[in-house]
């Protein structure tokens, strides 16, 4: 990995450019993070960057539980005094993080599952936060953005600057993967229309370059969300799969037609992955 550089963005708002950008809020000299990066390599590079700037971390504030924003928890924990803050639901799999590779694989994960992308290391959280509103006694609020995961947030900086987690995901990435993990499809439509509504200077998406509009973005992002639920309504109607019998025996056979229709090729990462947001795209249409 090369050098990282503190990006600056507005104010005492700066961010860290990583496959999983980790924000950085200045307050009083110190350095709060929003997440962590992906592993304990990663947040060791953050750390010496952070410590060549003179800031010492006070606080990490998890914007949700995916190992690959939660990665470098354990790390800032072992060496150096900060806190953890996130929502509650998202503090059980950060605490307990093999509940991540279990809930998407429906049972004990195997040793394929149990790895640093799926798997992070256990980190205790500190302070529960609710999902909207002030945080703790920063400066920083929370703003609700459910969908992709539990109950994920994202952090509006009091330089109107919002680091939006994983609720928008970057054009590139759409057009190159198609399917992206979902929890619950209708919560991550809601959230993306929820967007169209919020106003900030800088919006910061996990997996994107900082941008002043995100308009485009989210229509290009409900337009594949839709796109896709059609491609699964589609498969079942043409093999009239939408039996109460049928459903869930069949969907393995959903999801191998997808990949067909997106040319997806599946490790076992993005098996478990994306067998999960199958079956959360066949609840959404069971509810329409």
């Amino acid at each position: 990995m090369a050098d990282l550089i503190l990006e600056h963005i507005k104010g005492n708002t700066y961010y860290i450019p990583l496959p999983t950008i980790v924000g950085v809020y200045i307050e009083n000299g110190e350095a709060i993070l929003i997440d962590s990066s992906n592993n304990k390599d990663s947040a060791r590079k953050v750390l010496r960057l952070l410590e060549k700037n003179n800031l010492k971390v006070k606080m990490i504030i998890n914007t949700h539980s995916n190992a690959d924003h939660i990665g470098g928890n354990a790390y800032f924990k072992n060496n150096t005094d900060c806190k953890i803050a996130t929502t509650k639901l998202e503090s059980f799999f950060t605490e307990y993080p093999l509940l991540e590779p279990a809930f998407l694989y429906g049972g004990y994960p195997n040793e394929l599952l149990r790895n640093k992308f799926l798997c992070a290391k256990p980190s205790k959280v500190d302070y529960i936060i609710k999902s909207e509103g002030k945080i703790l006694d920063t400066e920083l609020e929370a703003v609700e953005l459910p969908g992709h995961f539990f109950e994920m947030i994202g952090i509006r900086t009091p330089d109107n600057v919002l680091f939006l987690a994983d609720s928008l995901m970057p054009q590139n990435i759409i057009e190159k993967y198609h399917l992206f993990f979902l929890y619950d499809i209708k919560a991550h439509l809601d959230t993306l229309e929820k967007l169209k509504t919020i106003e900030a200077d800088f919006y910061v998406p996990s997996h994107a370059k900082c941008m002043t509009d995100i308009k485009e973005l989210i229509d290009i992002n409900i337009n594949k969300i839709y796109e896709i639920a059609e491609n699964v309504r589609k498969i079942y109607n043409e093999n009239e799969l939408l039996k109460e019998t049928d459903i869930l025996a069949k969907t393995d056979s959903v999801l191998e037609e997808i990949c067909k229709i997106y040319s997806i090729k599946l490790d076992a990462n993005q098996t478990v992955l994306l067998g999960s947001t199958i079956k959360s795209y066949i609840s959404y249409i069971l509810s329409l």
